[in-house]
């Protein structure tokens, strides 16, 4: 039996996952109860109003509260009149704290450890399907056999560089966001509006996510800094000094990491 403290997105989408996995999922408790019994209701679950009721009924307390509040909430734990026990798992999701934030409750005598699903949570209801394919960062073997039974690929890290990672993580999810929008903000600026560009781009993103599937790195990247193409470059960065300066150096620094993972710096001196 499992059972999550803190309700929202990422919980509740675990919690409906896991229950297609056939194991049984005990509850929810929040700080607010009506977050925990939202939770509930769409997990067919039930809300907690007692932290240490829903710890007593579950095995493996999935902690999936905002990466802030971990602590508080480990030191909360650790202040309850809980028998230790071996048995009972305590686990955070986050992808920046590593198993050590939990070392009050490890100090109580509970077994810790991390789990860092590699997804976007975004709410949708195809977020549980997604998750049949996720990846999850872990630390330590013991969380090895609960992801066969979902039958979840994980990755083990060090704990020491979880920051590291979780670094890689916001690069790769939370700024190509950025870029995106950065991206669909030019098109506008040419007339296009933004609306048919957020259509008409799925296909390029596909193919370039595709690309990066199969191929490695350099392999996979296609355009004019890899084909050394001056001129285009040139025109690049005199339409955006013209239309948009604020953008000029955020393409010259893309560019020079671009130029780095290639090792071609042919065009190095219009990119510095």
């Amino acid at each position: 039996m499992i059972a999550f403290v803190g309700a929202g997105k990422v919980a509740t989408a675990l919690g409906n996952y896991f229950r297609t996995k056939g194991i049984d999922v005990a509850g929810y408790y929040s700080r607010n109860f009506g977050h925990a019994r939202q939770a509930a209701e769409i997990t067919n679950t039930r809300p907690f109003a007692n932290l240490q009721e829903l710890i007593n009924s579950s095995r493996m307390i999935w902690i999936t509260t905002s990466d802030d509040a971990i602590e508080e909430v480990a030191i909360q734990i650790a202040a309850l009149n809980i028998p230790p026990s071996e048995n009972k798992m305590f686990l955070h999701t986050s992808g920046v704290h590593s198993t050590g934030i939990l070392l009050p409750i490890k100090e109580k005598g509970f077994s810790t450890g991390s789990a860092h699903p590699l997804l976007s949570f975004s709410g949708e209801p195809t977020t549980v399907e997604k998750l049949n394919h996720t990846w999850f960062t872990i630390e330590n073997d013991e969380l090895t056999e609960f992801f066969k039974k979902t039958n979840n690929p994980v990755i083990k890290i060090d704990g020491k560089q979880k920051a590291l990672y979780h670094t890689a993580c916001s690069i790769l999810a939370n700024y190509m966001v950025t870029l995106m929008d950065i991206s669909f903000s030019i098109f506008e600026k040419t007339g296009i509006e933004k609306d048919k560009i957020r259509n008409a781009a799925i296909p390029l993103l596909e193919s370039v996510i595709q690309n990066t599937q199969y191929k490695a790195g350099k392999d996979a990247l296609t355009g004019p800094l890899k084909r050394g193409d001056e001129n285009t470059i040139r025109m690049h960065l005199q339409s955006l000094e013209k239309d948009m300066p604020g953008l000029v150096e955020i393409y010259k620094t893309l560019g020079r990491e671009t130029m780095k993972m290639l090792d071609d710096y042919r065009l190095s001196e219009i990119l510095k």
